[in-house]
């Protein structure tokens, strides 16, 4: 093998790992967001089963979920006031 051909290896296995580090990050922030949508999809089911007896819930949808993974409780605090605010 000739030391061209060792070059090109070592520089395209180079190529490689720093597209793969830019690929990386944008890609790990998808998936925590969707795993923060996913914990607020549960919160919100769980506030729904708390709150149904008094006939107060909230809908479950991915907009809702987003707001509660994003936000958290103060997300939640947010679409209580507006379901009380809008009557929805």
């Amino acid at each position: 093998m000739s030391v061209g051909a060792v070059l090109a290896y070592i520089l395209s296995a180079i190529l490689l790992l720093v597209i793969g580090r830019i690929f990386l990050k944008p890609l790990m922030s998808l998936l925590v967001l969707v795993l923060h949508s996913l914990l607020g999809g549960v919160g919100l089911y769980i506030f729904n089963l708390i709150f149904r007896s008094i006939g107060f819930t909230i809908g479950l949808n991915p907009v809702t979920a987003s707001v509660c993974g994003l936000f958290g409780l103060p997300g939640l605090v947010l679409l209580v006031l507006l379901k009380l605010l809008f009557a929805i």
